[in-house]
């Protein structure tokens, strides 16, 4: 009589197929990694140049100057009440910029923090890492800020039109969060998130580099150590004097560090 022949896989021939799977997931997965991260830098890219125009419409709409930075003194975090508030926050970049293009500022959220913090907001960069039970925070973390050595003074932000080099010139940049790692140890490890920041709070959270809104609109990324001088010496973790590539001040003589 003949034999039934049974069909199915031997275990041998069963964990051969799972080697290979696992191997071609291995291969796979960086691939799939590397290009996520670049469609967040894209996407960061595209809401940084959403940004750019944004601006310019407002400087255009207002005698040429810039919304002011911040609630109060630029190198400080704010508060949702200070962000919120209806008289002394009505300027500030967050709120004044984006209600000229129909959307919402940082204070018409109210208290629904969540979707502030959303990927899609157009404040944060899809790859921005906050920090645990961030919506319970009492301040708020932008993951974006306003280049914080354009105003001289709190009260009367600076025209465009004094910028000098406006195509070289930050007007705004990425945001170094609290989670995130530091480009360079020396930058600043405290209040991080702040609305106006400068080269010691640049963000390389895009495999190292990050996104730059230039004063006259455009917007590039560019590796970190292109932004934050990474040298031993007294300006490491900050920015590049004399500026060249990158222009942090109205006049490019200035020292940014000061």
């Amino acid at each position: 009589m003949k034999r039934l022949r049974k069909d199915g896989f031997t275990l041998i021939e069963l964990l051969v197929v799972i080697a290979i799977i696992a191997i071609l997931a291995g291969m796979l997965l960086p691939a799939l990694g590397r290009a996520k991260m670049a469609a967040h830098r894209t996407s960061c890219l595209n809401k940084q140049k959403q940004w750019g125009l944004a601006f310019t419409m407002f400087c255009e709409e207002n005698n040429e100057t810039l919304p002011r930075e911040s609630f109060g003194s630029s190198a400080a975090l704010n508060n949702w009440a200070q962000v919120r508030d209806p008289v002394f926050a009505a300027d500030v970049w967050y709120n004044v910029v984006p209600r000229l293009i129909r959307l919402k500022g940082a204070a018409d959220y109210g208290t629904n923090v969540i979707d502030f913090y959303s990927k899609d907001s157009l404040f944060h960069c899809p790859s921005a890492k906050f920090p645990k039970g961030i919506q319970f925070g009492n301040n708020a973390l932008f993951s974006l800020a306003m280049n914080s050595k354009l105003n001289t003074t709190i009260i009367e932000p600076p025209k465009l039109t004094a910028i000098k080099q406006p195509s070289l010139t930050v007007l705004l940049l990425e945001n170094l969060l609290p989670d995130e790692p530091k480009i360079d140890p020396a930058q600043a490890a405290t209040d991080l998130g702040q609305p106006a920041a400068f080269a010691t709070r640049f963000s390389g959270r895009h495999g190292g580099s990050g996104n730059i809104v230039f004063a006259d609109g455009h917007a590039e990324s560019l590796r970190g150590p292109v932004v934050v001088d990474t040298h031993p010496g007294a300006t490491r973790g900050r920015a590049y004097f004399p500026q060249t590539r990158i222009v942090w001040t109205t006049d490019p003589e200035a020292n940014p560090n000061l």
